[in-house]
C-alpha cells in the first residue's frame, strides 16, 4: 500500500510539474493567463502536499511525528503564502506589494522548517560526534555566507535608498535559506542517528532546490533580470512535492546503520569527510577567478581555514581521548585477566573433583554405587586381555535374586531398592579385592572373576556368594529371605566376546532359575537350544490361554482311615500340538512374564466350576485346592478375585482351599498374615504347601491363620528308608496336631509309605498310590466307580 501511494503521489507531482512547464512555454506570449495558470499550479501543489504530510504525520508517532508536524506547519504556511498571492494577482489584478503579507508566511515557512530541523538534529546524545558535525557544516556554511553575501546581500545592504523592512526582509530570505541549509548539512552529517537513506537524501535534495530557487530569484532580482513566468518558478513546487514525497518515504524509515552495506556506509562516510574541504577549495578557486571586490571572500576564506583547523584540534582531542580510553579499558581488562586467572586457579581443584564425580557417575550404579554395565564391560575386555596374554581363565557370573519381584510387589520398590544396596554391600564383602561386581539393571547383577587357575575356585566363590544372601536379614521390621540364581560363562572357552560371555552367562543363569533357584549352572553349547526352546515357550505361553491350551487335571486326596476321597487338588497342564509341556518347565517361565497371574485366574475360575458341578451332582463333601504362586498371593487384586469368581460360579467358599509355600508365608509375614486373614474372612481354607523345606519359623507358624499343613515330598519319598526324614515326618504331624491343623502327605507312591503314615497320625494322603492327577472326564468316571480308594 505504501509502495503504491509513493508511486501515485511521484506520477502526479511530475505530471504537475510537466505541465506547469508547459503552461509557461505556452502561454508565455499572454501574461494575463501565464500569470492565472502559473499562480493556480503553485497554489494546488502547496495544499496537496500539506494534505499528504498532514497523513503522514498521523501515521508516525513520537519524535518523527512532532518532526513533521513542523514540516506540515511549514508547507502551510507556504500555502497561505500563496493564497494571498494568488488572490492579490487574480482577483485584485495587482502585483503583490514587496515586502508584503505573502513574505511574511513565506519567511514563517523557512522558520517552521528550521523548527524541525533544530528539534531533530539536537537529540543527537554524542557530545562530541555533535560537535564534529557541527564544525563540518560551519565549513560549509561560511563559504556559502561568502558567496551569498559576495553576489547577493552585498548589493541590497549598499541600496542606501530601500527601508529598513525593506532591507530585513530582502536580506531575511538569503540569511534564512543560508540558516536552512546550515542546518540541513548538520542533519547530513549526523544522518546514521537522525534519518534513513532514503529520507535523508530527498530532504536535502528539496532544501537544495528551495535554496537555490530562492538564491537565483534573488540574484535575478538584484540584477533586474527577473520576469514573472521564468523557468526558475516551477522550482519552489518542486520543492514542496520533494519534501512530500519524503514523508511518504518515513512512513518504511529503517535506520540508515541497519540498511546500509559496509561498502555504502563506508562510502558515505568518505562523502561526510570531503565535503567541507571540497567547499574551501571551492571558495578559493572564485577567489582567484575574481579581480575585484574581495573583502568578502577573503574574510569568509580566514573564518572557513580557522574552522578547519578548529575542526582538526577537536579530532585530535577525540583521538587522545579514545586512546585514553583504550589504555583504561586496556589496564582493566589485564586486571580482569589477572583476577579471573586466579579464580580459575581457586576453582581448579573444585574443576578436578567435579570431573572424577562425574567419572564416577559415568561408570556407577545410582542406586548401589557399583559399577555399571558400561564400566563392567571395559574391565571384561582388559580381563580377557590379561587371560590372552597369559593363558589363564576368566569367570563371568551372571546373578540374579529370586522372586525379588514379590518383595517390589509386596512391600514397594523403594523397600526393594533398599535390599538391593544391602544385598550389594554384602556380596561386595564376599568377593576378593580384584573381582569386579557390577548392577545390571533391576535385581541383577554380574561378576567379573579374574586371575583364576581352576573351576574349583569359581565354585567356592559362589558357595560363598549364596551363604552370604542366604543369611536373613531385618528391615523396617521385616524380616527378608532371599537366594539366588547364578549362571557362569568361562572365557575362552564359551566365548571370545565380551557380548557372547555376557549372552552365555545370562543363558546359564535362566537354567539355574529353571532348576528352581538357589543354584548355579555352567554354560555349556546344549544351553543354546534349551533357550531357544525357553523363547519359543514364552512365546507360546502369551497365546496359549486365547487358545484354549490349558486343561485341568485333579488329583484326589484321601483320608487316611476311611480311604474315601475328601478333596482334589487341581494341576494345571499345557496341551500344544506338539505335546503336553511340563509344569516345571513352564510355570517358573509363567511367573518371571507375570503371565501367572491370568494363568492363575483362569485355573481358579475352572477349578470352581467343576467343583459347583460336582457338588450339584451329589458329591457336596469334596474340597478343591488351588495352588497360588507367590506372585498371585502378593497381588493387590487377589481378594477382589476370588470374591468375583465365587460369585460367578456360586462354589462354597468353605469346600476352596488355597495352597501356599513357606517361601512365600514370610517373605512379609505381617502382610502374609493379613491376607491370610482376609481370606479366612471369605470362608477360605488355606494350606501350607511343601512344609519344612522353606524359611519358616516356629514363631511365624503359630500366628498364621491355616487350616492344614502339607508334608513336602522328598521327606516322604525316602520315609521307609531314613529314620531321619520318619522322625521329620513324625514331628511335622505332631506339631500340625498341637496346632490344631490338619495334616496331608504328597508323593505317597506306596502301600509301605502310607501304612506308616497312617501309624504316625497322618490324616489325609496324596499320591500316585491312589491316583495321578486325571482329566475331568475320568475323575467323574473314578467318583462314580467307587468313593473308597486302597480300602
Amino acid at each position: 500500500m505504501r509502495t503504491t501511494a509513493k508511486r501515485i503521489f511521484l506520477s502526479f507531482a511530475v505530471a504537475h510539474i510537466l505541465v506547469y512547464y508547459a503552461w509557461l512555454y505556452l502561454f508565455q506570449e499572454n501574461d494575463r493567463l501565464l500569470t492565472v495558470g502559473g499562480d493556480l499550479i503553485s497554489f494546488s501543489a502547496a495544499w496537496v502536499v500539506t494534505l499528504v504530510l498532514y497523513l503522514v504525520q498521523n501515521r508516525h508517532q513520537g519524535m518523527e511525528k512532532r518532526f513533521w508536524q513542523l514540516i506540515m506547519l511549514g508547507t502551510f504556511s507556504y500555502s497561505i503564502a500563496e493564497g494571498i498571492w494568488t488572490y492579490t494577482e487574480i482577483v485584485k489584478a495587482v502585483i503583490p506589494s514587496f515586502p508584503g503579507w505573502p513574505d511574511f508566511f513565506y519567511m514563517l515557512q523557512v522558520v517552521f522548517y528550521l523548527a524541525a530541523f533544530f528539534y531533530k538534529t539536537w537529540r543527537v546524545s554524542d557530545l562530541m560526534q555533535c560537535c564534529k558535525i557541527s564544525f563540518d557544516a560551519a565549513i560549509i556554511m561560511t563559504v556559502a555566507i561568502s558567496f551569498s553575501w559576495h553576489f547577493i546581500i552585498r548589493d541590497i545592504v549598499g541600496d542606501e535608498s530601500s527601508s529598513a523592512l525593506f532591507l530585513f526582509v530582502s536580506i531575511g530570505y538569503p540569511v534564512g535559506d543560508l540558516v536552512l541549509l546550515f542546518i540541513a548539512m548538520r542533519s547530513f552529517f549526523g544522518s546514521e542517528h537522525l534519518f534513513s537513506r532514503n529520507v535523508l537524501y530527498i530532504t536535502m535534495l528539496s532544501l537544495l532546490v528551495q535554496v537555490f530557487a530562492d538564491s537565483a530569484y534573488l540574484y535575478l532580482e538584484g540584477s533586474n533580470l527577473y520576469l514573472s513566468g521564468s523557468l526558475f518558478d516551477p522550482l519552489w513546487t518542486m520543492a514542496l512535492y520533494l519534501m512530500g514525497f519524503a514523508g511518504l518515504a518515513s512512513l518504511d524509515f529503517v535506520r540508515i546503520r541497519e540498511n546500509l552495506e559496509d561498502r555504502t556506509a563506508r562510502r558515505f562516510f568518505l562523502t561526510r569527510l570531503w565535503l567541507p574541504y571540497a567547499s574551501v577549495i571551492l571558495l578559493f578557486s572564485v577567489m582567484l577567478s575574481q579581480k575585484q571586490g574581495m573583502d568578502s571572500l577573503s574574510i569568509g576564506a580566514s573564518i572557513a581555514i580557522l574552522l578547519v583547523v578548529s575542526r582538526q584540534v577537536l579530532t585530535l582531542l577525540e583521538n587522545q581521548n579514545l586512546l585514553d580510553k583504550y589504555h583504561q579499558l586496556t589496564e582493566r581488562l589485564e586486571q580482569r585477566i589477572t583476577e579471573r586467572t586466579d579464580e580459575l586457579s581457586r576453582k581448579n581443584h573444585q574443576l578436578t573433583t567435579v570431573v572424577k564425580k562425574m567419572r564416577h557417575m559415568a561408570y556407577h550404579d545410582v542406586l548401589s554405587d557399583l559399577p555399571n554395565r558400561r564400566f563392567f564391560l571395559e574391565r571384561l575386555t582388559e580381563e580377557m586381555g590379561e587371560a590372552r596374554r597369559r593363558q589363564g581363565l576368566v569367570a563371568i557370573l551372571f546373578v540374579d535374586l529370586d522372586r525379588f519381584k514379590n518383595i517390589n510387589d509386596t512391600l514397594g520398590h523403594e523397600f526393594g531398592d533398599e535390599v538391593l544396596r544391602h544385598v550389594s554391600k554384602q556380596m561386595v564383602q564376599s568377593l576378593r579385592k580384584e573381582d569386579t561386581i557390577s548392577r545390571q539393571g533391576g535385581d541383577e547383577f554380574a561378576v567379573l572373576l579374574g586371575g583364576l587357575s581352576s573351576e574349583e575356585e569359581i565354585l567356592s566363590l559362589i558357595a560363598r556368594l549364596q551363604g552370604v544372601v542366604a543369611e536373613p536379614f531385618t528391615l523396617r521390621e521385616h524380616e527378608i529371605h532371599l537366594s539366588m540364581s547364578i549362571g557362569v560363562a568361562l572365557y575362552p572357552q564359551d566365548g571370545e566376546s565380551t557380548e557372547a560371555l555376557m549372552k552365555h552367562a545370562d543363558m546359564a543363569m535362566y537354567k539355574a532359575k529353571e532348576s528352581g533357584g538357589n543354584s548355579h549352572a555352567f554354560f555349556s553349547h546344549d544351553l543354546n537350544e534349551s533357550y531357544s526352546r525357553r523363547m519359543k515357550l514364552e512365546n507360546g505361553l502369551r497365546k496359549a490361554i486365547t487358545n484354549g491350551e490349558f486343561v485341568l487335571h485333579y488329583q484326589p486326596q484321601v483320608d487316611i482311615l476311611t480311604g474315601e476321597i475328601v478333596g482334589l487338588e487341581a494341576l494345571i497342564r499345557w496341551e500344544t500340538a506338539e505335546g503336553m509341556v511340563s509344569p516345571a518347565e513352564f510355570i517358573p517361565l509363567a511367573e518371571e512374564t507375570r503371565l501367572i497371574i491370568p494363568i492363575g485366574e483362569f485355573v481358579l475360575r475352572s477349578a470352581c466350576m467343576e467343583g459347583k458341578r460336582w457338588h450339584t451332582n451329589g458329591h457336596d463333601h469334596l474340597k478343591i485346592a488351588v495352588n497360588l504362586s507367590p506372585l498371585q498371593f502378593m497381588h493387590t487384586e487377589l481378594l477382589q478375585t476370588i470374591a468375583i469368581i465365587l460369585d460367578e460360579t456360586g462354589f462354597d467358599p468353605a469346600s476352596l482351599e488355597i495352597e501356599i509355600t513357606e517361601g512365600v508365608a514370610v517373605l512379609d509375614a505381617e502382610a502374609s498374615i493379613e491376607k491370610m486373614e482376609a481370606l479366612r474372612a471369605l470362608g477360605i481354607h488355606i494350606a501350607l504347601d511343601d512344609f519344612g523345606t522353606g524359611y519358616s519359623s516356629l514363631h511365624h507358624l503359630k500366628h498364621f491363620p491355616i487350616n492344614h499343613l502339607k508334608i513336602a515330598q522328598p521327606f516322604v519319598r525316602d520315609l521307609t528308608m531314613s529314620l531321619k526324614d520318619r522322625s521329620i515326618v513324625q514331628t511335622i504331624i505332631h506339631l500340625g496336631h498341637g496346632l490344631g491343623l490338619s495334616v496331608i502327605a504328597e508323593g505317597v507312591e506306596t502301600l509301605e509309605q502310607r501304612e506308616i503314615l497312617r501309624a504316625l497320625g497322618c490324616d489325609e494322603i496324596q499320591g500316585y498310590f491312589y491316583s495321578r492327577p486325571l482329566p475331568v472326564a475320568q475323575f467323574d468316571r473314578m467318583l462314580e466307580e467307587s468313593s473308597r480308594l486302597g480300602s
